[in-house]
């Protein structure tokens, strides 16, 4: 009975700016009476509506540590919990570092919208040689190698990301593809299914892991 009070607390202080939209007021009152471990613990809220308002608050006001909480949601049997959980995952990581950090990724980023790639890799290289533990950085630059036709050091940037964030299920698949691009689709199909069992939710690699599979099955016959 208390945490449906503290549900249904939730649910009528937060939920109101959820719907509008008014970030400004939402932070301040999340700062104010709901500290990330209180959001924490509303992840396993029986309602999906209180889960997934949980999981968009902490991708406001969460750290990295609160990743593994989130990442427990991606294979939600709600679609709208689980697509909050990505979203706020996907919010940490890119807020991950300092503010010069996140404004030098934000910069990679527009560089590699506008296809100059050379030049989103000078920026994050610049950017890891101040703050090498920002994850999100090593795999943006993996992607700006990716398109560089560079597999092998791509390869290495996106372990990097999973050696500092174990729960980056679009690391695990990028370096799924370095593996197919470089003819080893055993490797890849370990980090296929490395992907699925962070995000269960991910249809298309879970039809390419079988099409891959039946095709090793297939050789191995042969």
């Amino acid at each position: 009975m208390e945490n449906d009070a503290v549900a249904n607390q939730f649910t009528e202080s937060v939920g109101p700016l959820l719907e509008s939209g008014d970030l400004p007021a939402l932070i301040t009152l999340l700062g104010q009476q709901w500290p990330p471990e209180s959001l924490t613990a509303l992840l396993a809220s029986s309602p999906p509506a209180v889960s997934s308002g949980a999981a968009r608050c902490l991708g406001l006001t969460g750290s990295m540590s609160c990743c593994r909480h989130l990442a427990g949601l991606l294979g939600h049997a709600d679609q709208a919990v689980a697509k909050a959980a990505e979203d706020a995952l996907w919010h940490i990581w890119m807020q991950a570092g300092s503010a010069a950090a996140r404004h030098r990724l934000a910069q990679a980023v527009e560089h590699i919208r506008a296809q100059d790639y050379k030049a989103a890799v000078a920026v994050l290289d610049a950017l890891l040689a101040a703050e090498p533990t920002f994850a999100e950085a090593h795999h943006q630059r993996a992607i700006a190698l990716c398109f560089l036709e560079q597999p092998e050091a791509a390869a290495e940037a996106y372990q990097q990301v999973l050696g500092l964030n174990p729960h980056h299920f679009a690391a695990a698949l990028g370096l799924g593809h370095t593996y197919v691009e470089r003819g080893d689709v055993r490797r890849a199909l370990e980090l296929y299914r490395l992907a699925l069992q962070i995000h269960p939710g991910l249809s298309e690699i879970r039809e390419a892991v079988e099409q891959i599979k039946t095709a090793l099955r297939k050789r191995d016959v042969a």
